[in-house]
């Protein structure tokens, strides 16, 4: 079933603008697309198309997908789209209305940085969001790629360099300390469990009660 997407969605300049028809379900090369438009005519740090950067990390991130163990077509999904929203006029409201599956929608929410947002609150978004963290892993690790900042002044890409190894090393704090919390409450919960468990049998005593004859 193919709809039209465009005017009526309130409040996007690019749905004002780019009127489209879409399926339900947008694949790959769909997000693709929407990327290359919502980018067109931006350059990155060293004065290429920057469609070029989240092409890049949508390639990188399908073996990072697996081992992250999240689902590798959403996550090349979301690496090709992370930055729409941050630097284009799409939105968020864009891609529910367009058919991207909701956990995308989530991760490019969680890796879009908000104007003034404190990097340590950002990084804290990400890391609740196992799809948003293996994205941005790979997407910093495009940005600080040692081949590409030789491209810079020394002086910036030493900036550049030291940015995204901080960065890189505040998230995976910020997701060991996550996986920690979940883990001391799946502890919590089996103690609970287990001792629900004891508790019971020493009400029956050494044997379970019989089953009711039906």
């Amino acid at each position: 079933m193919f709809r039209q997407v465009g005017s009526d969605v309130r409040g996007s300049r690019w749905a004002r603008t780019v009127p489209r028809v879409v399926s339900d379900a947008p694949s790959l090369d769909d997000a693709v697309a929407l990327a290359t438009r919502a980018h067109a005519g931006q350059l990155d740090k060293v004065g290429e198309e920057y469609i070029g950067h989240p092409l890049r990390v949508m390639r990188a991130v399908a073996a990072a997908a697996d081992e992250a163990g999240v689902d590798r077509e959403h996550a090349q999904m979301a690496a090709v789209l992370h930055d729409v929203v941050e630097d284009s006029a799409v939105t968020l409201e864009d891609l529910v209305s367009l058919g991207y599956p909701p956990a995308v929608v989530a991760a490019v929410d969680a890796l879009s940085h908000r104007p003034g947002e404190p990097v340590e609150d950002y990084l804290a978004r990400v890391a609740a969001d196992d799809l948003a963290v293996a994205v941005k892993r790979v997407d910093m690790a495009d940005n600080g790629d040692p081949a590409r900042l030789a491209r810079l002044p020394a002086d910036r890409a030493d900036r550049y360099a030291q940015r995204y190894s901080s960065r890189m090393r505040l998230l995976d704090d910020l997701v060991a300390t996550r996986k920690a919390a979940e883990g001391a409450v799946t502890q919590v919960e089996w103690a609970a469990a287990q001792k629900a468990v004891e508790g019971k049998a020493a009400a029956w005593g050494s044997d379970p009660p019989a089953a009711s004859a039906t």
